[in-house]
């Protein structure tokens, strides 16, 4: 089957059940696909006690922990464990300074109660990869090795379990594990994950390329999913204007810091290693050009010269509104 072919199967829909335990969007909430191996239930900390109640945290399973980092503002701090019975682990970290940050939990579980700690330790490990990949968020937790204690035929069980696990995530507010300028969707027939990926050439099909070029800068961008990613390679002021925020300042000097943003052969810009997301085109503007700025004046179509604006004003008239 070509990709194209498994892009087109692996989005076709899926069933989401969710049961608000209590009633309130506040407490514990429980989570399944359709027809799916595993369950997530997920509650802020106030709500913790609830789900340490709760018969799925008896279980042997993986859990997350996600809180703001106060050093990145819109960056995610995340620890992943596992334990036999995830109550357990989940207590003795609300009671724990070092994990102070947290203000969500939520753990994955078999609902056929088939996984057993060596499932939950390559989890854990498989997570802890794909959260360092994807760069979304500061994993908390230290230098863990692979773990490789399973027979291949469990190995592509849990690759499976896997795939359910990066679909519920982002659905529940834990998206953590996608890269930027990946489309996470369904998996594919064969097992693997399947995405709609920003390429280095340009990207996704559906939406054009968008070119910022305002003092000496040189960026290429795309729409991927719900974020405005500028592409690697991409050029951006080594210096900040002076009207520059404290919240753009930190950003840029986090990616600086990251090696995302490292010296161009001009000493007066910065390149861009990788692709790179941002919630919105001036977000994006604003760290290329050092300042804030209104990203849909100023990001313009690779192709046509229109601006991101009418672009976008273009694709609402689409569906019928003037």
């Amino acid at each position: 089957m070509s990709d194209a072919s498994l892009r087109t199967a692996s989005r076709r829909g899926r069933t989401l059940k969710l049961y608000l335990v209590d009633g309130s969007p506040s407490g514990v909430i429980t989570a399944e696909l359709g027809i799916s191996s595993v369950r997530a239930a997920v509650a802020s900390r106030t709500a913790l006690p609830d789900l340490i109640r709760r018969e799925e945290a008896s279980r042997t399973g993986i859990y997350l922990l996600v809180g703001p980092d106060p050093d990145f503002p819109g960056r995610q701090l995340v620890y992943v464990g596992e334990g036999d019975q995830v109550k357990t682990r989940l207590a003795a970290h609300d009671g724990d300074e070092s994990k102070e940050f947290f203000t969500r939990a939520v753990l994955i579980v078999s609902k056929d109660e088939n996984l057993t700690k060596a499932h939950g330790r390559y989890l854990e490990s498989r997570i802890i990869a794909a959260i360092r990949g994807a760069g979304r968020a500061k994993l908390i937790n230290g230098t863990e090795p692979p773990f490789r204690g399973l027979p291949e035929p469990e190995i592509a069980d849990m690759e499976r379990v896997l795939d359910e696990i990066e679909i519920l995530l982002p659905v529940l507010g834990f998206d953590v594990l996608r890269p930027a300028g990946h489309d996470a969707i369904a998996p594919s027939h064969n097992g693997n994950s399947a995405a709609n990926t920003v390429s280095p050439s340009g990207g996704s099909e559906s939406a054009p390329t968008f070119v910022f070029t305002e003092a000496g800068t040189k960026a290429r961008a795309r729409e991927a999913g719900d974020e405005f990613v500028v592409l690697a390679g991409s050029l951006a002021k080594a210096q900040e204007v002076p009207s520059c925020d404290d919240s753009l300042r930190r950003r840029r000097a986090q990616l600086i810091a990251d090696d995302v943003l490292v010296p161009a052969d001009d000493v007066k810009l910065l390149r861009f290693t990788a692709d790179t997301a941002f919630d919105s085109p001036s977000g994006a503007g604003g760290v290329v050009r050092g300042g804030n700025i209104s990203g849909p004046r100023y990001w313009r179509d690779e192709a046509t010269g229109q601006t991101y604006g009418d672009w976008r004003k273009s694709k609402i008239a689409e569906g019928g509104v003037a």
